[in-house]
């Protein structure tokens, strides 16, 4: 009796069969771009090839990254503001791998912000590779470095010695805003893709301080963007119960925000998915700050995204101008963390309390093994 046999392989997908030009113009009219990345694309290796057209003959012209650091390190002080360096893109390199974004300057952009350069940038960027064990990005022109210290730890203790009550509550807490870029939960950056702002890998980063340039890979790029973005749309689509990645975070916004977001900010699936992400640095780094500091840090973050969202558009960006003269001088290295700006867990004008040291003098109103510096 002859045997029958059920072929279960499934189906191959069948292949796009319109013009690519044709293609890009339907997926203009889809308004979700994840679907097309995180979906679609993963079809087959001809659906592949079309979304990737698709994104480098659109999405990608659309795409900005904003530098992010502070003027810490060269202004004397007390208070310190954020730099933000406007990049969009300029051209691809000769085999399409990589994708190549120039400074621009902004039209208009609001007081806090001040002009910088890629070269001020670099020194926070290789920090942060430092602090989260990643390859350094390469680096070509890199010149003009100061080998002094930075110039707010030379007048760290006289600020902090001489300020008194409020004012130096509020450089203390400008000054560990700031250091905290060079930390493993705040990247020195935010990438736009047409009008999602996250801080995800930058990959295989290059950066040529005198073309005032940076490059990277932009399908690897692309593709840790929308695992977040894949995480946040499933989430939302999910009646199960989420699950917490970081539940002492979670636990401090309860307590210290009032704001309904920062309350349930275990249930905001783009903090979820960011602080999944953060789960490896958390764990080897949590000790080396409070909880309240990190939760401060989620909540600027999350500000400076808002910020990068409206201002970071084609029509408020300019070509920059290059004065050398002007140039900042930069520090080789950003000055060591200062145990008295970890704050653990609290800390006032007299005192800063740190864990997992022998005292010196023993804390009475901290828990024990505390210190007061």
């Amino acid at each position: 009796m002859e045997t029958l046999t059920v072929d279960t392989a499934p189906p191959t997908p069948p292949m796009p069969t319109l013009p690519i030009d044709v293609w890009l113009l339907v997926f203009d009219q889809l308004a979700d771009l994840n679907a097309l990345w995180s979906t679609l694309r993963n079809v087959s290796s001809a659906w592949r090839l079309l979304v990737e057209a698709y994104f480098r003959h659109g999405i990608l012209q659309r795409t900005y990254i904003s530098l992010l650091y502070s003027d810490f390190h060269t202004h004397p002080g007390p208070m310190y503001h954020y730099i933000h360096v406007p990049l969009a893109f300029d051209h691809f390199s000769d085999d399409k791998t990589r994708v190549v974004l120039g400074q621009r300057a902004y039209k208009q952009n609001d007081s806090h912000s001040y002009s910088g350069s890629i070269r001020g940038w670099v020194p926070f960027m290789e920090r942060y590779c430092e602090e989260t064990r990643k390859p350094k990005p390469i680096v070509i022109n890199k010149r003009k470095m100061s080998m002094g210290a930075p110039l707010w730890e030379s007048n760290h203790l006289q600020w902090r010695n001489t300020l008194t009550t409020d004012r130096k509550t509020a450089y203390l807490s400008s000054l560990r805003d700031m250091i905290s870029i060079g930390r493993g939960d705040r990247p020195p950056y935010y990438i736009k893709v047409d009008d999602d702002v996250n801080d995800s890998e930058l990959v295989d980063l290059r950066i040529d301080c005198d073309s005032h340039q940076i490059s990277f890979d932009w399908r690897a790029t692309l593709s840790k963007f929308f695992l977040e973005q894949e995480f946040v749309a499933r989430a939302y689509s999910s009646t199960a119960k989420q699950r917490v990645y970081d539940a002492d975070l979670a636990s401090a916004s309860r307590r210290w925000f009032n704001n309904l977001n920062w309350n349930n900010s275990h249930l905001d699936h783009s903090l979820r998915a960011r602080q999944k992400r953060l789960v490896p640095w958390v764990a080897e780094n949590k000790r080396r700050m409070s909880t309240e500091m990190r939760l401060w840090v989620e909540h600027n973050v999350d500000f400076e995204k808002i910020r990068v969202q409206n201002i970071l558009t084609h029509e408020n960006l300019r070509e920059a101008d290059y004065r050398e003269e002007e140039a900042e001088v930069v520090p080789t290295r950003l000055a060591d963390d200062h145990p008295d700006l970890l704050f653990w867990p609290w800390g006032d004008e007299h005192g800063f309390y740190l864990p997992g040291y022998l005292p010196r003098r023993r804390c009475l109103c901290g828990p024990p093994r505390c210190v007061i510096l």
